[in-house]
C-alpha cells in the first residue's frame, strides 16, 4: 500500500445534511461552554464545510475572573432541533446565537448560486 493511502481509506465523504459526531460533539461543548456568542455551521451542496464558533464578552466579564458561563445550552432535544435546521440547507448557514449561557436563537441562512449569468457563480 502506497504511503498515506490508508489514510484516504478512512476518510469518507459526508452524505447532504449529515453533521458528524465530532462536530456535533465540537457544536454540544461549545453550547455548553460559551455564555453568550454564536455558533455557525455553513454548508456547501447540501454538505458541512466548517463550524465556527464566536465568543463575546463584555459587561462585568471584562472585569471579573471568569466569563460569568453558566453552562446551561438548553435541553436535549437541541442537538436535533440542529440537525433539523441544517437538513435540505443546499447553501448557506444555520446560525445558534446563546445568551447569558441559553440558546436564544436558531436561525437558517439560505443562500442561492447563479451560474452562466457574467461569469461562473458568485
Amino acid at each position: 500500500m502506497p504511503k498515506g493511502e490508508g489514510a484516504m481509506e478512512q476518510k469518507r465523504s459526508l452524505r447532504p445534511g449529515e453533521i458528524p459526531g465530532g462536530a456535533m460533539a465540537f457544536i454540544s461543548r461549545g453550547l455548553s461552554e460559551i455564555g453568550s456568542g454564536r455558533i455557525v455551521l455553513t454548508a456547501q451542496d447540501s454538505r458541512l464545510v466548517s463550524v465556527e464558533r464566536e465568543e463575546r464578552i463584555g459587561g462585568d466579564a471584562l472585569f471579573t475572573k471568569g466569563s460569568g458561563k453558566s453552562g446551561a445550552a438548553g435541553d436535549g432535544a437541541l442537538p436535533e432541533k440542529i440537525r433539523q435546521s441544517f437538513q435540505d440547507l443546499p447553501y448557506g448557514q444555520v446560525i445558534i446565537t446563546m445568551k447569558d449561557g441559553a440558546v436564544r436563537q436558531v436561525e437558517r441562512l439560505t443562500r442561492s448560486r447563479f451560474t452562466g449569468l457574467d461569469g461562473e457563480g458568485i
